[in-house]
């Protein structure tokens, strides 16, 4: 364990304990502490983006099962009082612990293949001088503008739609590739960071609010270019982390009204206006943002992003008037892949609240604007129980970091094991979705990279040289 490593732990540990001693769920929080140190631990590797884009998935995991802890201890509040929409008061406590270890397993399975060959992985050391920052950058230029394209038409050429949903992953890799070469290299910066100042705001026109994803992503790549985690880069981290975080909740205040103006006040979460109107709209909402938005907003943030009251809910009904899947649904999310709906007519539609409904009792809707997810560790505890589900997300786990190991031993070089591995953020970062997505965005993302990672590199690869 480095320095860096140590540090971190030492300052999270210092604020659960001193959150954990003021608040109203002492025994909650400390035992939050653990799942965050082990993440810390085996993950946080500053200059090794394979380790930290595991890091900032699980992390974000973790503050999906404990933000309303921290909130709570700092208001005083308890879970019960803070859940706003679905709560099983009696359960809201065990779903929290439970979630906690069984984060702890998950973690370990992914860490297992991995810490032999790349814990001690230094991009820095690794960097190909045979690359050329200024082409990398052109080719994220270019890549991005033909993944936008193809997105936008995917739906109307049959056949192609998950093969550019996997495709356009790699942009993430590329991101962080073309963001350490310019730094490295002092090549380019100032374009690079025009770009990334205009695909923020462009992600501002979209539905689903792209820019989140970029700042993610440079937050991984800011990170791979840090030596020590000294009081400098900690205090930078914490201005970024302050700025994402008042940004959140503006984001929250104006997003329900401004998705509303999007989708054109239809049903959908389909875009029916152009960007400019879009980004025209953006500013008008923005001028209207009041200091009285934020307490609304800031509750509204701590409950999209928390995501345990559905869990606690099913701690109830399962097994007690729901008997245990015993494997169905894990069965069940990993088949419902490998049968094309071309040769399997009457497979069924995916709908996350038909789902969620089924578990929890509750009547939820999406009508056409959200959907209800129940999330995976949730569906693990239907299949097999408490002690069942750690032992499913440990071999998930081992899975995943497997899939990684795989691609980077036999990517070409290190360039490439990055681009293709940085897309794992989003497969990783899932606590809030159904088994099935998280078995689909996996098995629709691992299989076409497998299959097309030789082609691409012979193809591609002479574009970035030198």
């Amino acid at each position: 364990m480095d320095v860096s490593q140590k540090r971190l732990m030492s300052i999270l540990s210092v604020f659960i304990l001193f959150t954990s001693i003021i608040g109203p769920h002492f025994l909650n929080s400390l035992i939050s502490l653990f799942p965050l140190l082990f993440i810390v631990g085996m993950f946080f590797k500053l200059r090794n983006p394979i380790f930290l884009t595991v890091f900032l998935a699980l992390l974000f995991q973790w503050l999906q099962i404990n933000i309303k802890l921290i909130y709570g201890s700092l208001t005083n509040s308890t879970l019960d009082v803070q859940f706003s929409f679905h709560k099983d008061d009696e359960f809201i406590y065990q779903a929290n612990y439970i979630s906690n270890i069984g984060l702890i397993f998950f973690s370990i399975g992914i860490y297992l293949p991995l810490k032999k060959r790349f814990a001690n992985f230094d991009i820095l050391k690794e960097i190909s001088f045979d690359y050329d920052p200024k082409k990398v950058l052109r080719n994220y230029i270019l890549f991005s503008l033909g993944i936008s394209f193809l997105l936008a038409f995917r739906n109307s050429l049959p056949g192609i739609n998950t093969i550019v949903t996997a495709f356009s992953k790699l942009k993430w890799g590329l991101l962080v590739l073309t963001f350490v070469y310019c730094n490295f290299f002092n090549e380019s910066k100032k374009v690079l960071y025009f770009v990334l100042v205009l695909e923020v705001f462009i992600g501002f026109t979209g539905y689903f609010s792209g820019f989140k994803d970029i700042i993610l992503i440079v937050v991984i790549a800011l990170l791979s270019l840090q030596n020590q985690l000294e009081s400098k880069t900690i205090l930078k981290f914490s201005v970024i982390f302050l700025f994402v975080l008042s940004f959140g909740v503006f984001w929250t205040a104006i997003k329900k009204d401004y998705r509303e103006y999007l989708s054109g006040g239809e049903r959908s979460q389909r875009v029916v206006v152009d960007k400019s109107d879009a980004i025209s709209e953006f500013f008008n909402q923005a001028s209207e943002f009041s200091l009285e938005d934020v307490g609304f907003a800031t509750e509204a943030l701590l409950d999209r992003v928390s995501y345990i009251e559905f869990f606690s809910i099913v701690l109830r009904n399962v097994p007690q008037y729901i008997p245990y899947e015993r494997g169905e649904i894990i069965k069940e999310s990993t088949f419902f892949y490998f049968k094309p709906r071309i040769f399997f007519p009457e497979k069924a539609v995916v709908d996350d609240s038909d789902h969620t409904n089924k578990y929890t009792r509750l009547e939820l809707w999406d009508n056409g604007k959200a959907s209800h997810s129940i999330g995976f560790m949730t569906d693990a505890y239907i299949d097999f129980g408490v002690y069942g589900m750690m032992v499913l997300l440990m071999f998930l786990g081992v899975v995943f970091g497997w899939s990684m190991n795989f691609l980077l031993i036999k990517s070409p070089n290190m360039f490439w094991g990055v681009l293709f591995i940085v897309p794992f953020y989003f497969l990783l970062s899932v606590y809030s979705f159904n088994m099935m997505k998280v078995m689909g965005n996996f098995i629709t993302y691992i299989i076409p990279i497998l299959l097309i990672r030789k082609i691409m590199f012979k193809i591609f690869n002479k574009y970035f040289l030198r």
